[in-house]
């Protein structure tokens, strides 16, 4: 690695959490139905990726009810438990 290369371990254990979260949301935001999502701008949702891929934007809401979904389906468009970041 070069002087300007972007201090990113290639190794997940090695990355801090803010890290992986924004991978995560990077990764999030490449997905059709995930990027023009109101959750991705949420202070209160978490972006998972699976071992497969498979990327779903947990919602961690104190604010919602029992019901609510914990992976609302997406793309959300308003939603009135969003918070901005």
């Amino acid at each position: 690695m070069g002087p300007n290369a972007m201090n990113e371990s290639n190794d997940p254990a090695e990355r801090t959490n803010s890290e992986r979260a924004r991978i995560a949301d990077e990764r999030a935001a490449e997905q059709p139905l995930l990027g023009c999502s109101i959750c991705l701008k949420c202070s209160s949702h978490r972006t998972i990726v699976s071992g497969k891929g498979s990327v779903f934007m947990l919602c961690q809401s104190d604010e919602t009810p029992c019901d609510w979904p914990k992976y609302p389906a997406q793309p959300m468009q308003q939603c009135r438990y969003y918070r901005s970041e």
